[in-house]
């Protein structure tokens, strides 16, 4: 079993368990014997049995397979791997059962999903038209403030509640047309304590363990784990699959109009629990320097290669299997640098072969690089770094972003009219078209874009509290409403994060200091708390308009092909566009200088004023008209 495999061939024998076929298959280079290990529950030794697994051939691919048409509900592989033996779940599973205890034991489940989707209907969302909020399942209602029955969970994400704007009404009122959400398949909750992770936990599940599996972290029965159960696994050995939890989440969203995209951490894998991909590894699997150790651009130690073709088809399968099973709407791939060309293309394709309007968007950076270039030339939708970079600047106490009348290491003043348009290469920018740039100011990593703000206006002074930070003073109000304006005015599509549209803080409940690495943090530091947003309402108010003008009045400037028409103003820090639409010319007129009146100059007539009307006087002349916007402030204004 240890014949080496065509690097250039794509496997195609399904593999994992084939309930259709009552076959469990197995991919184990390394191993001399193999075993299908089965329990009526994870405890039950007693209900063990064990079938002999024989060694298969298919063109390009070699595995272990066992015949079981009637198995048992949990199920393992037993190895044995150069004289040792070794027990692994399935990587392949789709349902897994975790033990609440360090290093999460799981066992692999043969149940299949009888979820009834009720005549779900996708929303069928063009890439150019995103605008999306990055939530966290768990942080998103796990306040008590959210007023949802089960918070922090599949379920109470899907909740509608009726007295108060909060979670699922909340997305609905802002105006947004789809969520990404962080990553939800399956991975271990507990870690080991480390000066890195004081907390011992992997919240925002970018350890993964089972990409084809839903996380249990995220259902009921997970929500609040006694030490040592086996999460969702009852008594008589019945399992509560998180995963039709989570469909029902994606059915409630796509009700309310909302597309669903999922982040798949393909880069790596956990370390935190007896991953199977590493256990069996027969050294092809991750990638490795010359030296023979274990590369490390994704900053977790290993990282997957792709080139595998057995890891090529894994990926490949996991990813369909969510637009598939989940009827997701798009994927997200985390440090999607790391994956070569040909793992990307057939992802491309194989998701668009699935459902045609996938939107397929990626992170192109990781230790190695950025290269948003290469991404985009794959057919990837890229998170925009250079747009967050130059409009509000990326390094906390030094505000060096034009919201602050500033220019940021790496993006150029005079790079900010081709990133506004969409950061096309017919202005300049790196892309081929607009609809390949995700504009983006926060995300989940990093302080909050508010945050950055507060600590370049020097409004952090000592420990804080909540109650110092909502609502935003009208110093950091003004920019982050100017923020907002350029954001969401931008062209291409659009992602906020959560609690973003109130200025959100991530302020850590022990000491009051603000944390821009929180990813630890199942606490108040991450968990929204509803009732800033009301406190803030002014700027949540400012957001909701912002998207009804992009989505009623820029919808045909976006669609359409032709170039918007760049505008200067007369001062430094001030930029702008036109763009014709089926109701007239349309200006956004912006300006980030910090204390005086700027000056654009737009012909033609009349223009009347759509956004901010109190910062702005319209002046008509002989060839049409001078506009004064204020300092630190956006304007659009619409010619009939």
């Amino acid at each position: 079993m240890n014949r080496r495999l065509d690097p250039d061939a794509v496997p195609t024998e399904p593999l994992g368990w084939l309930p259709e076929r009552g076959l469990f298959r197995l991919v184990a280079p390394r191993a001399q014997r193999a075993w299908l290990v089965q329990r009526r529950h994870p405890d039950d030794a007693g209900s063990e049995r064990l079938l002999p697994m024989v060694p298969r051939r298919a063109p390009h691919l070699q595995f272990w397979e066992a015949a079981d048409p009637h198995p048992l509900k949990y199920y393992r592989f037993r190895v044995e791997q150069a004289g040792q033996i070794a027990e692994v779940a399935d990587p392949r599973s789709q349902a897994v059962a975790r033990q609440w205890a360090l290093g999460n034991p799981s066992w692999s489940v043969a149940q299949e999903s009888t979820f009834d989707w009720r005549g779900d209907v996708r929303p069928a969302l063009p890439v150019q038209e995103m605008v999306a909020t990055e939530l966290h399942i768990r942080d998103f209602t796990a306040h008590p403030s959210s007023g949802v029955r089960h918070p922090g969970t599949y379920l109470g994400a899907a909740e509608l509640v009726t007295d108060r704007v909060a979670g699922l009404a909340a997305l609905r009122e802002l105006g947004v047309n789809a969520v990404e959400l962080l990553p939800v398949t399956s991975f271990p909750v507990l870690e080991g304590v480390a000066p890195w992770n004081p907390t011992g936990r992997n919240h925002w599940g970018y350890m993964p363990s089972f990409w084809l599996a839903a996380s249990e972290r995220y259902s009921l029965a997970g929500a609040n784990p006694e030490p040592d159960q086996w999460v969702g696994v009852g008594d008589d050995g019945s399992f509560a699959d998180p995963g039709d939890e989570l469909r029902a989440l994606i059915r409630s969203l796509h009700a309310q109009g909302i597309a669903v995209i999922v982040d798949l951490v393909f880069n790596h894998v956990s370390v935190c629990d007896h991953n199977p991909i590493c256990d069996l590894d027969p050294g092809t699997w991750r990638v490795r320097q010359r030296d023979g150790s274990l590369r490390n651009k994704s900053g977790c130690g290993h990282d997957i290669d792709g080139r595998d073709p057995v890891m090529r088809q894994l990926i490949v399968d996991a990813a369909v299997h969510w637009l598939r099973s989940y009827r997701v709407d798009g994927i997200r791939l985390d440090l999607a640098e790391i994956l070569d060309d040909r793992v990307l293309a057939q992802l491309r394709d194989s998701c668009r072969e699935v459902y045609s309007r996938a939107l397929l968007i990626a992170e192109p950076w990781s230790m190695g690089g950025y290269r948003p270039e290469r991404l985009a030339e794959l057919g990837w939708t890229v998170w925009n770094d250079k747009f967050r970079n130059g409009f509000l600047g990326n390094n906390p106490g030094n505000g060096r972003g034009w919201v602050l009348g500033r220019s940021e290491a790496g993006v150029g003043r005079e790079q900010l009219p081709a990133l506004l348009a969409g950061w096309p290469r017919s202005l300049g920018g790196a892309l081929p078209q607009p609809q390949f740039a995700l504009n983006y100011v926060e995300s989940h990593d990093d302080h909050t874009s508010a945050d950055l703000l507060r600590l370049a206006l020097g409004l952090v002074k000592g420990p804080l509290r909540r109650a110092d930070l909502t609502p935003p003073p009208p110093i950091l109000m003004r920019r982050l409403k100017l923020l907002a304006a350029a954001l969401v005015l931008a062209r291409g599509p659009v992602m906020l994060a959560q609690g973003q549209e109130w200025g959100r803080a991530k302020l850590r409940p022990d000491d009051g200091v603000l944390d821009g690495n929180a990813y630890c943090r199942d606490d108040s530091t991450n968990h929204l708390d509803w009732r800033e947003r009301e406190q803030a309402r002014d700027l949540v108010e400012h957001y909701r308009r912002l998207l009804q003008v992009r989505r009623d009045w820029l919808h045909d400037a976006f669609a359409s092909p032709a170039p918007l028409l760049v505008l200067r103003g007369d001062r430094l820090w001030t930029l702008g566009y036109t763009a014709a639409t089926r109701r007239g010319t349309l200006a956004v007129l912006l300006s980030g200088e910090q204390d005086s009146d700027c000056w654009f100059e737009l012909p033609g007539g009349p223009w009347w004023t759509l956004l901010g009307a109190e910062d702005c006087e319209i002046i008509p002349n002989p060839s049409g008209v001078v506009v004064r916007v204020a300092a630190c402030s956006a304007v659009v204004l619409w010619g009939g």
